[in-house]
């Protein structure tokens, strides 16, 4: 069962920055701690997308939990509950709301949410490295091919049940690896391991698709 996500008050670790409309200190949030006015989207704070939908950081999470968290951020945040207002306030609503639609796309998404973390842990990839077939699959899939040449797909299939079965496998792997990536105080290790998760899932669909192609031409 998937983990809740509990929804935190952002505390940025940046420094305050002075409100537009009232002059004041205040935490570079969304709303001024004083005025309430809404404050400008620094992207030059790199706030990360759990933080622009003040949740916490955390692989495994609850998408009613992410999507009600969305809605009520978007619905306070929306360019037209700003359209009367004085310049800036219009225009940093434009921007939070880009920043907001943005964090939604990436953390929805298992596999970008994936990436996004070890990414930030990480950094982007630079392996070009390819994931190999194990031995005896790589035997079964050549000969299924032989008899696809000659107008057997059975084997194919047969091969194909058994790829399904490995991408299978591969989504209860991630959910191991997801969460001892959120338990863990170290994350650098889990990432690492979640990377190649991630290359070798890749792997598996993208020859699940290819042999799809096969059978049905």
């Amino acid at each position: 069962m998937l983990q809740k996500v509990a929804v935190v008050v952002l505390h940025s670790p940046f420094k305050l920055v002075k409100c537009w409309k009232c002059s004041k200190e205040t935490s570079p949030a969304m709303f001024c701690e004083s005025c309430h006015s809404i404050l400008d989207y620094r992207a030059d704070n790199s706030l990360s997308h759990f933080e622009v939908l003040q949740l916490k950081e955390s692989l495994i999470v609850e998408q009613e939990l992410l999507r009600n968290q969305f809605y009520a951020l978007s619905k306070k945040l929306h360019p037209d509950r700003f359209a009367n207002q004085p310049h800036p306030a219009p225009v940093y609503a434009l921007r939070w709301t880009t920043a907001l639609n943005r964090a939604y796309q990436t953390l929805k998404n298992r596999d970008e949410r994936t990436r996004y973390l070890v990414e930030k842990y990480l950094g982007a990839s630079t392996q070009n490295s390819k994931p190999v077939l194990p031995l005896e699959m790589a035997e079964t899939y050549f000969e299924s091919l032989d008899s696809l040449s000659e107008g057997n797909k059975e084997p194919l299939l047969q091969f194909k049940l058994e790829v399904e079965k490995r991408l299978k496998e591969s989504g209860a792997s991630w959910e191991k690896l997801a969460k001892q990536f959120d338990e863990s105080l170290n994350k650098i290790e889990t990432a690492q391991l979640l990377r190649k998760h991630e290359t070798e899932e890749k792997y598996f669909r993208s020859m699940l698709a290819d042999i799809e192609r096969k059978v049905t031409s």
